[in-house]
């Protein structure tokens, strides 16, 4: 584990928040929940599904709300999102180009609810010039399901 290690998560319904909660008890890394103006997305996640369609053809992703803190305190980010459509949730996204001058590590970990899809590759496709290191990705409704032993094994890692 990094010496200085920063949490950003981003959850719509929770399930990534949840995770972001059991990597914080096992690092006691610092942790910033992302959030975007409460009118941006809808409950319904087919009516969120449409609007992401809509972001990503036009690349007008959404406001973020937080404001970071001093990145230069980090040397390891642990990006988190919900799986949209199998690729990055558009709130991520917007997240990964503000994080564009970062210049340590990124690790993404995200929540589906069936199938990740090609999610890390789509993270690192999103990412730019950041530094992207393996992720951690479970399914909330299938396998790989969540255990300790499995979020410890990628956290040594980092």
């Amino acid at each position: 584990m990094a010496k200085q290690a920063l949490i950003l998560y981003y959850s719509q319904f929770g399930n990534t928040a949840r995770l972001a909660s059991k990597i914080h008890e096992a690092t006691g890394a610092d942790i910033v929940r992302i959030k975007v103006p409460d009118d941006t997305f809808p409950l319904d996640m087919e009516e969120t599904g449409k609007i992401y369609q809509q972001q990503l053809k036009t690349h007008d992703f959404p406001k973020l709300v937080t404001t970071l803190p001093d990145l230069s305190y980090y040397d390891l980010i642990l990006v988190g999102g919900p799986v949209w459509n199998e690729e990055v949730a558009s709130p991520i996204i917007a997240l990964l180009q503000q994080l564009q001058e970062f210049t340590g590590k990124i690790a993404p970990f995200s929540t589906g609810w069936s199938d990740t899809g090609d999610y890390q590759e789509d993270f690192i496709n999103n990412a730019g010039k950041l530094n992207v290191t393996s992720g951690y990705h479970i399914l909330t409704h299938g396998s790989p399901a969540f255990n300790e032993k499995s979020l410890f094994s990628w956290l040594r890692k980092l």
